[in-house]
């Protein structure tokens, strides 16, 4: 976008993009292409007004995160050299989080075409919904952009690429909305289909020379929600396949949305020019859910099934089940089921045997040593400087980071983790834990970079 700015008493031409690109290329080279595709691709400056630059955000997340990870002050810098002058930055917002979490009450009547031919159909699991989808740090950003997206299909977030390990409610995403579209509009013609199926029904077609009737499935539908894309890799026939018609349905601007169990760069074996198009719009991961998180989960679903469980047998299956809430969910289910059955009362001995084909065994303990080298490589500093009597800011946040992961992932008390990282007290391990605790709960860039430590500190 170009505009006209006034400075002084020259006209200049001012190439927005551009200068957009310039703060990206400053005051964000050193992030990650995951943080980047997340957090900084969907902003853009909107226009230069009255001395003030109004940067155009999807949601009050992405304020937060800026403004939390103190990038504001270093985005002004550059805007007011390449601007020649001093100004303000505002935010406007694409979507109000208060919209998106809000339940839309009206009907929304789209224009529709009716198809000629025969439109792929799926029917919804019920339960599967937005109500029903818990939400901590580590999922709420992929739940806001299916939700957005699924009341303004193709127009709002355009592709949305999910991906997350299974059974941490990917496809529970793809039927809520498509259950909300349904809700929305009886119109909706939705083109649900896992890649495996996609592969079997595209060979299928070519067997029986019905290429054409393959393709109206998906060509007349309003979304293609497309589970498990990892299924295309080797498939060059199929990926081609599927590029054709990602292609004709971005350009019609229909909804789509994949899901992975990796991210694009890791989807080795797909085609290069596919990944490309999967990173165009919104890359949203799914993290590792926290016990708070499990446990929320555990207690909204015997709500639901309106049956009675102690906490402390919820519990118990909370802090065993840490990986996959399908895993979680299926627990609960089979000691309600056992217990109504047998008439067998739940208490923890009871479910223990319940489970006991089940429950996962305990991670052992981390080396904290592994804890400190990860934490010194992923903020690049040495581990002298780490564990040194310095406190400086660049230095207080990896230590404060490092006492968090040795908390959780060890079994040292706050007075030994405090010697570990040489401090003289206990109390600033323990201060260090609520810190970094309340800011992954604040902050989804924190909750992903503890989860990535986390998950590389167990791969040594």
């Amino acid at each position: 976008m170009w505009i006209n700015i006034k400075h002084y008493d020259t006209m200049q031409d001012i190439n927005l993009e551009q200068i957009w690109n310039k703060v990206k290329e400053i005051v964000f080279s050193n992030l990650e292409t995951q943080t980047l595709d997340l957090w900084v691709s969907p902003i853009a400056i909107k226009e230069v007004k009255d001395g003030n630059v109004i940067l155009s955000l999807p949601n009050k997340y992405f304020s937060d995160w800026l403004i939390a990870n103190n990038y504001l002050a270093k985005i002004k810098e550059v805007l007011d050299i390449e601007l020649k002058n001093s100004v303000e930055i505002e935010f406007e917002y694409i979507q109000d989080i208060k919209d998106i979490n809000k339940e839309q009450r009206q009907k929304v009547e789209f224009e529709y075409m009716p198809e000629k031919i025969f439109v792929l159909k799926e029917i919804f699991n019920p339960e599967y919904t937005f109500e029903n989808f818990i939400t901590d740090e580590s999922n709420r950003f992929a739940k806001a952009v299916c939700e957005t997206a699924a009341k303004q299909p193709g127009s709002a977030y355009n592709p949305i690429f999910i991906y997350a390990p299974v059974g941490l409610g990917k496809t529970h995403l793809l039927h809520a909305v498509g259950n909300k579209m349904l809700e929305l509009s009886k119109k909706f013609r939705i083109a649900y289909i896992t890649a495996d199926r996609f592969v079997n029904e595209y060979i299928q077609s070519l067997q029986n020379n019905k290429i054409d009737s393959f393709r109206s499935k998906f060509q007349n539908a309003i979304a293609l929600l497309l589970d498990d894309v990892q299924f295309l890799i080797g498939k060059e026939k199929s990926q081609e396949e599927f590029f054709h018609i990602f292609n004709i349905l971005f350009d019609n601007k229909k909804q789509i949305i994949i899901t992975s169990d990796r991210k694009p760069q890791e989807l080795k074996g797909i085609e290069e020019r596919l990944i490309s198009r999967f990173e165009w719009g919104v890359i949203a991961d799914i993290g590792r859910p926290s016990l708070e998180l499990r446990l929320a989960i555990l207690k909204h679903k015997t709500q639901r099934q309106r049956v009675y469980v102690p906490d402390d047998v919820l519990r118990y299956i909370a802090e065993n089940i840490t990986e996959n809430i399908r895993r979680l969910e299926g627990a609960l289910i089979k000691i309600i089921a056992v217990s109504i059955t047998e008439n067998i009362p739940l208490t923890i001995d009871n479910v223990k045997d319940m489970l006991k084909d089940v429950i996962e065994p305990k991670p052992q303990p981390v080396d904290i040593q592994k804890i400190i080298d990860v934490v010194a490589e992923e903020f690049k500093l040495s581990k002298t400087e780490l564990l040194s009597k310095k406190r400086s800011d660049a230095l207080a946040l990896p230590r404060q980071v490092g006492m968090y992961l040795a908390k959780v992932m060890t079994d040292l008390s706050y007075a030994e983790i405090a010697e570990n990282f040489k401090r003289k007290d206990h109390t600033t391990s323990y201060h260090a834990y609520l810190k970094i605790k309340n800011l992954i709960s604040s902050n989804p860039y924190y909750a992903q970079l503890i989860n990535k430590m986390i998950e590389k500190i167990r791969s040594r």
